[in-house]
């Protein structure tokens, strides 16, 4: 099946124009993201940590706005 990007198909909405130029810098950008985390191991360990203190500050925010909400 072919597909005309530039009309798309019928029901379906067009692809952007800036779409296939963002692909290649995010992708680019977590190409050398890896290359960077290959070469320094304490900065995925950083990374690792941070998500895991923002996610309890995000469970510990909400848990303290239900306790609030319930009186």
């Amino acid at each position: 099946m072919e597909i005309n990007l530039n009309r798309g198909m019928p029901g379906l909405p067009q692809v952007p124009a800036q779409l296939p130029m963002l692909l290649l810098l995010l992708g680019g950008g977590a190409i050398g993201f890896g290359l960077l985390l290959i070469w320094n191991e304490w900065l995925l360990r950083w990374l690792v940590a941070g998500v895991f203190l923002l996610l309890g500050a995000i469970l510990v925010l909400t848990g303290l706005r239900a306790k609030r909400m319930l009186g």
